[in-house]
């Protein structure tokens, strides 16, 4: 899923929100894709048991989720935050 479908889900997540939030745009970094494919991989690997963290992917989840509801509502009082340049 990762490869062909949510290819802004490889990696921990930590590293691509805080870029994010600094401005920097990376692609396919917040979609509805990659949210799909990371919250599935994740539960998949905790139910199997993996040793893995799942603290990064968590985040970049919440941030997911954050980013994909501002963008989803016409809301005024947050419309700043759609600007690169004015979110840094």
């Amino acid at each position: 899923m990762t490869t062909f479908w949510g290819t802004g889900a490889a990696g921990s997540g930590v590293a691509e929100i805080i870029g994010y939030v600094n401005g920097i745009n990376y692609p396919q970094t917040i979609s509805i894709p990659t949210l799909v494919t990371k919250a599935l991989g994740v539960v998949l690997a905790i139910a199997a048991t993996l040793c893995i963290g799942k603290e990064g992917p968590l985040a970049h989840i919440g941030g997911n989720i954050g980013a994909i509801i501002l963008y989803l509502y016409p809301l005024d009082d947050f419309a700043f935050l759609k600007n690169d340049h004015k979110r840094r």
